[in-house]
C-alpha cells in the first residue's frame, strides 16, 4: 500500500515511495520507522478508540492548514506537501490540482503510480490536458497535461454571471475557453475588460469569427472603407501630380518637408495627406476593436446563453450552446481573405 499522500504524525513529513513505514496495528496510523522507534508507540495512542481513524485526523489538519495557508497567500499540494501561490490550481513541483475533489486528485495519483509501472490507466485521458482539445500526437506527460486548465480553475456547475453558470459559459464560447473564462470573471467583478490583441489585429474579422455578426460588419466596412479610401486616394491624377511635384523639387534641392507643408497650398497640403488620414482613422477604429471587443462578447455571451436558456428544452440547452455559440472560422477566412485582396488589388493599378 502506497501512503505518499500522507505524513508522518511525527516528523510531518510527506511520505515519499520507498520510505521505510511502519504502520500501528490498532489505528493503521503510518510511521516513518525511525520515528515510530524514537517515541516507542504511536503516536495517536492516547486517541486510540473504535471511533478513532488517522485518515480523519490528517483530514482535520490538511484543513486547518488550508485556512492558515489561504490567510498566508499560499496553497499546500495535497500530494507532494511544496507550497504554491494561491492563484496557481496546480502544483508547480509535482503538477496534481491543488483545487478540485478527491476523484481528479486519486485519478492524477494512480496516473503516477502506473506510469512507474509502465501500465496505462483507464481512468485517466491522456487527451483531456492540452490545447485545445489533447495532444494530437500521442500521449504526453501527465504533469505537462495538468499544466492547462480547460475551466480556468472553476467548476462547471460554479455560477459565472447571473444564473449562468462556467460550464454553460465554457460550452458556448467553445475555443479558448480558459481566456474568456478568466476575462468574464474580471468583467463580473471590476467592469472592467482586458485589450484583445487578436480584435485589434483582425478587427471586423474578430467579430464574425466570434459570431457578432453586427458588429463584424460593421467594423468590416469601416476597415475596408479606409483601406480602398487610401488606395483610391493615390490613384487620383491631382495626388500623383502633386506626389511628382514633390519628388522633383526634392533632387532639385529645394527644402521641402512637412513644416513648410512640401510648398504646397492648403488645398494642395491637405489632398497629399489625406492617405495618412484615412490610415490614422483606420488604426483608431483597430484600437477600438481591442478596446471593445471583450466587454462585447461578455454581453454577446451573456444574451445569447440566457435566451438558448429560456427558449430551449432543458434536456437540449447544452446541444443548443455548443451549435450556437463557438466561432465561424469559414466566415472569418472568407472576410479576411477578401480585405486582403481589396488592399493589395489597387496597387496593381497605381
Amino acid at each position: 500500500m502506497e501512503f505518499t499522500e500522507y505524513k508522518c504524525p511525527v516528523c510531518d513529513k510527506q511520505f515519499k515511495k520507498g520510505d521505510d513505514i511502519v504502520v500501528c496495528p490498532e489505528c493503521g496510523t503510518p510511521h516513518h520507522r525511525e520515528c515510530y522507534e524514537k517515541e516507542g508507540h504511536c503516536h495517536f495512542a492516547d486517541k486510540h478508540s473504535p471511533d478513532f481513524s488517522f485518515e480523519k485526523e490528517q483530514q482535520e489538519e490538511a484543513e486547518q492548514q488550508a485556512e492558515q495557508d489561504a490567510k498566508d497567500g499560499v496553497v499546500l499540494c495535497k500530494r507532494c506537501g511544496a507550497e504554491n501561490p494561491k492563484e496557481m490550481f496546480y502544483c508547480s513541483n509535482c503538477g496534481a490540482p491543488l483545487y478540485g475533489d478527491d476523484n481528479n486528485s486519486a485519478d492524477f495519483q494512480q496516473n503516477q503510480q502506473n506510469q512507474n509501472n509502465d501500465q496505462p490507466n483507464p481512468n485517466f485521458n491522456q487527451n483531456q490536458g492540452m490545447p485545445p482539445f489533447g495532444v494530437p500526437f500521442g500521449p504526453t506527460n501527465p504533469q505537462m497535461a495538468a499544466a492547462f486548465d480547460p475551466m480556468a480553475g472553476m467548476k462547471s456547475d460554479e455560477p459565472l454571471v447571473d444564473d449562468i453558470t462556467a460550464g454553460e459559459a465554457a460550452k458556448f464560447i467553445g475555443k479558448n475557453t480558459p481566456y474568456y473564462l478568466r476575462v468574464f470573471s474580471f468583467i463580473k467583478k471590476f467592469n472592467k475588460s482586458r485589450f484583445n490583441f487578436a480584435a485589434f489585429i483582425l478587427s471586423g474579422v474578430y467579430f464574425l469569427y466570434r459570431k457578432m455578426y453586427g458588429l463584424g460588419i460593421l467594423f468590416s466596412v469601416l476597415v475596408l472603407g479606409s483601406m480602398v479610401g487610401s488606395d483610391y486616394i493615390r490613384t487620383l491624377p491631382a495626388w500623383q501630380s502633386i506626389s511628382n511635384n514633390i519628388v522633383q523639387a526634392q533632387q532639385s534641392g529645394q527644402m521641402v518637408s512637412f513644416n513648410n507643408n512640401f510648398g504646397l497650398s492648403s488645398d494642395d497640403f491637405l489632398l497629399f495627406i489625406s492617405p495618412l488620414i484615412v490610415n490614422a482613422i483606420s488604426l483608431i477604429i483597430m484600437i477600438i476593436c481591442g478596446l471593445i471587443a471583450n466587454k462585447c462578447y461578455f454581453n454577446h455571451s451573456v444574451k445569447k446563453i440566457k435566451k438558448i436558456k429560456s427558449t430551449t428544452d432543458k434536456d437540449l440547452v447544452n446541444e443548443a450552446l455548443e451549435t450556437k455559440g463557438g466561432v465561424n472560422l469559414p466566415l472569418a477566412f472568407s472576410v479576411g481573405f477578401a480585405l486582403l485582396i481589396a488592399y493589395y488589388l489597387p496597387m496593381f493599378f497605381m
